[in-house]
């Protein structure tokens, strides 16, 4: 859904308009999840303006870079420079347009275009939402049981497999409506079914898992195990006094 790019300046916007409240916060005591609350909040809001646009743009006959309203678009990830290739060329009722990579159209897009296509959205789109669930489901049992609780750490532990197993999903998934619906849409085919089948189960993945997704499932479930472990030793402790 966004690039690391888009992340980027996502990052530096929300830092900039909470930064100063979380400052006030910390001083006056509040919640330890507080500042975690916040940008969840944010950026599920965030998520719904986007669903509610790319909605309304469907609605309106979706359209791209130079292709035409109700057409469906797929970066083919040829640069823009190079060409797709020696002999390649749209296929009937598709059209080749140029924004940063090459895009193939499908102007009149039948069923199995519109769903690969959606398939290039779609997965992204719900790994964010299950993130965000997952966040506030550790803001709201952090806030009931205390931070350093195991079930904390088993939502916590929850959230590092969602990022890792979720950013795995959606590049393959991703890759899989890409591949397919740039075949359909170029001649002569540009992906064999081989190199499909690598880039959805190989490529893909490990686009999508390095380097932040892996570094932030790992890190979420180090400390899962570190809170689990700080819960076991506090019960320990409770039970000898």
């Amino acid at each position: 859904m966004i690039g690391y790019a888009g992340l980027t300046v996502v990052a530096l916007v929300v830092i900039a308009v909470v930064a100063g409240s979380w400052v006030r916060d910390l001083r006056r005591g509040r919640g330890l999840t507080h500042p975690l609350a916040q940008v969840a909040g944010l950026y599920g809001r965030a998520l719904v303006l986007y669903v509610a646009a790319s909605a309304y743009w469907l609605s309106r006959g979706f359209s791209s870079a130079g292709s035409r309203r109700g057409s469906a678009c797929v970066d083919t990830g040829f640069p823009a420079g190079a060409g797709p290739g020696p002999g390649h060329a749209a296929r009937a009722g598709a059209l080749l347009a140029t924004a940063g990579h090459i895009q193939a159209c499908a102007l009149h897009p039948g069923a199995a275009q519109w769903a690969l296509f959606l398939l290039t959205k779609i997965p992204g789109v719900a790994l964010w939402g299950v993130l965000l669930l997952l966040v506030w489901q550790l803001v709201s049992r952090a806030g009931q049981t205390g931070p350093f609780t195991a079930q904390t750490a088993a939502v916590m532990r929850q959230l590092g497999w969602a990022v890792v197993g979720g950013s795995l999903m959606a590049g393959a998934l991703g890759a899989l409506g890409a591949d397919l619906l740039t075949r359909m849409l170029m001649t002569p085919a540009t992906y064999s079914s081989p190199g499909v089948a690598a880039d959805v189960l190989i490529y893909a993945p490990l686009r999508a898992l390095l380097p932040v997704p892996a570094l932030a499932g790992a890190a979420l479930l180090t400390f899962a195990r570190i809170t689990r472990a700080g819960a076991v030793m506090d019960e320990e402790i409770k039970a000898t006094v």
